[in-house]
């Protein structure tokens, strides 16, 4: 038996294969529309050790994306706001290039988000660099 912090990213051993079968499904679905992984975490949900660490992973990654591609999109009103209203044709060169930035990052967003929902659909338990440290930071429970 492993004991520390790894211990929060084992599957239980104690699941039966149809609940792991559905935690599958559930873990991925919560890569796909994380508000769900919120709501789930919220109403602290009987799972697995294995499902909660996609759950909360899901959550920071989702929350993290809407925050990158709300500042991606706003970026060409922010820089026309700042440079005072230019030109016609220096705003719509400006949304030419921001959409094509918008789609570049919408792309890798949902690159990540599918590929990380389709591993997760297959019971793999892997990390993210920048997501995992920062989801263990915020989900970790305090000891006193």
């Amino acid at each position: 038996m492993h004991t520390g912090p790894r211990v929060t990213w084992e599957q239980s051993g104690s699941s039966s294969q149809e609940t792991n079968a559905d935690e599958y499904a559930r873990a991925a679905t919560a890569y796909i529309a994380w508000p769900l992984a919120v709501f789930e975490l919220t109403r602290s949900a009987p799972g697995s050790l294995w499902y909660r660490a996609h759950l909360r992973q899901a959550t920071v990654l989702g929350a993290i994306v809407w925050a990158l591609l709300f500042t991606v999109c706003a970026l060409p009103l922010l820089l026309f706001i700042a440079l005072g209203g230019p030109a016609e044709t220096l705003t719509i060169e400006m949304y030419a290039v921001a959409m094509v930035l918008d789609i570049i990052v919408f792309s890798a967003a949902g690159f990540i988000i599918i590929s990380s929902a389709i591993r997760a659909s297959h019971g793999e338990l892997f990390s993210l660099p920048l997501i995992t440290p920062l989801s263990e930071r915020l989900f970790s429970r305090r000891r006193k």
